[in-house]
């Protein structure tokens, strides 16, 4: 059977950005074309990047829609705090629109002419205004993003379809509430379109304006896509590539640290919790229809509550392993008492794991655990990760130990000791007898150099 090639990453951002303008009959000599799409390339292949990459553009790009394959192109080219600076060629566009401090914040520059069409519209997009320090969580990134496209296509492409591929950009800005006075994040922004093309004198009506508002939130909502993902070990799977992109100590497998690797997954854990799923797909008039989006809503809190669990007993995990840590010696890298993960391709010769001196759970397996969750951790997210196991042996050895009844009080036991509340042994003595001491005798089989302390920690629990 012939094998079958395919157009490599930075041949297909030249051609969806070579579709998108012809459709919107902007005239770019071939060289440009090229030029452009190989920065954005550039820009999305970042060495501190796992998610937001070439392939994110490739999944929201729509070769019907030029709009949206424009702002798929640029949503996420800044990615400002992640990649640690800007792109050379990026950057040098930014430099005269802004100010960065010391401490990692980015303003707006004070002293923009006011004739600057491209500044000034994407700041009527968005809201923003000279001197404004703009928040990592609250459209930094996008805002600058939109910018380099405007930029970059001022007189080249009509300024009404500029304007709505900026529009695209702004409605990505994720999780916002309505404001005081109930209008969603898309009834501020039609509104604000609707200024916008009263200030720049654009020939936008209102049904233009009510069709751009809709396209918005389609991209929008294509971009979070993964919160309603059918598969829950895919909606994991892109959690898990978000962790290294921020989490800098992550991103060198064998090296981070058990404590680096728990707030890691405590921060998401938070995060994903405090997540309101009303927040997170966007609606605007018939977008999406009423069915789509009771559909959306009804995955999106399955995922969220199957998360949670996944990475209540991930956390708790890690808790253990950062606190037999601290009573034998400090903090250590995981790989020290997990052992290494088979980076090497040769599945003939396999890492030792502290998984292979666990002992089986006594008595018959639980039946007060959830079925998903035990699924996840017995076979794994959908694909693995460079830093990280696919599946997670030994927190399934706890979930199948402490069960579904136990978990919240051990979890919050746990919380208790990363606040100093109560001390490690308080924490360990909070599980059922044998469960920690099955885990300390495994990694005295690991860690050579703290076998004494860990089989006392055994012997005790």
């Amino acid at each position: 059977m012939p094998i079958q090639k395919s157009p490599g990453t930075i041949h297909r951002t030249v051609t969806l950005l070579e579709s998108a303008l012809g459709q919107l009959k902007a005239d770019v000599p071939p060289s440009e074309i090229e030029r452009i799409a190989v920065m954005v390339h550039r820009g999305m292949s970042r060495q501190h990047r796992s998610f937001h990459t070439p392939e994110h553009i490739f999944a929201l790009a729509d070769p019907d829609d030029p709009h949206g394959t424009l702002a798929a192109l640029f949503h996420d080219l800044v990615y400002y705090h992640v990649d640690e600076g800007f792109e050379p060629e990026v950057g040098s566009m930014l430099l005269p629109f802004i100010t960065t401090g010391s401490d990692g914040t980015v303003s707006l520059a004070r002293d923009i002419p006011s004739g600057n069409r491209p500044f000034s519209g994407c700041c009527a997009v968005f809201g923003f205004g000279p001197g404004q320090e703009l928040s990592p969580f609250a459209g930094l990134n996008e805002f600058l993003s939109a910018l380099v496209m405007a930029l970059l296509f001022e007189g080249v492409i009509a300024d009404p379809d500029l304007l709505i591929a900026t529009a695209c950009i702004e409605a990505t800005i994720p999780f916002r509430r309505a404001d005081s006075n109930g209008d969603s994040p898309a009834v501020r922004l039609h509104k604000r379109l609707g200024e916008t093309t009263e200030t720049m004198s654009l020939d936008l009506d209102e049904e233009d304006l009510e069709w751009a508002v809709i396209r918005a939130v389609a991209f929008a909502n294509r971009d979070v896509r993964n919160f309603a993902e059918e598969d829950v070990g895919r909606f994991l799977d892109n959690t898990w590539k978000l962790l290294p992109e921020t989490n800098p100590a992550l991103r060198i497998a064998g090296v981070y640290t058990i404590h680096s690797y728990r707030v890691a997954v405590q921060k998401m854990r938070g995060f994903l919790k405090s997540l309101d799923p009303s927040c997170v797909f966007q609606r605007y008039r018939t977008e999406p229809s009423d069915g789509e989006y009771t559909r959306l809503m009804e995955l999106t809190r399955r995922n969220l509550d199957a998360a949670g669990t996944y990475l209540g007993v991930k956390f708790l995990t890690a808790s253990i392993l950062e606190a037999m840590a601290t009573l034998t010696g400090g903090d250590a890298p995981v790989a020290l008492f997990m052992g290494e993960m088979n980076n090497s391709g040769d599945a003939s010769v396999l890492p030792e794991q502290l998984v292979d001196h666990l002992p089986p759970v006594n008595g018959d397996p639980r039946t007060d655990l959830d079925g998903t969750v035990y699924h996840l951790l017995e076979k794994g997210r959908a694909s693995s990760t460079g830093f990280d196991l696919q599946n997670a042996p030994l927190s399934l050895f706890v979930y199948r130990s402490v069960g579904s009844e136990h978990l919240a009080e051990t979890i919050a036991a746990a919380e208790a000791m990363h606040k100093d509340e109560i001390p490690p042994e308080t924490f360990l003595a909070s599980f059922p007898p044998g469960v920690i001491g099955a885990i300390a005798g495994a990694a005295a089989e690991m860690v050579w150099s703290r076998r004494i302390a860990l089989r006392a920690l055994a012997e005790r629990f």
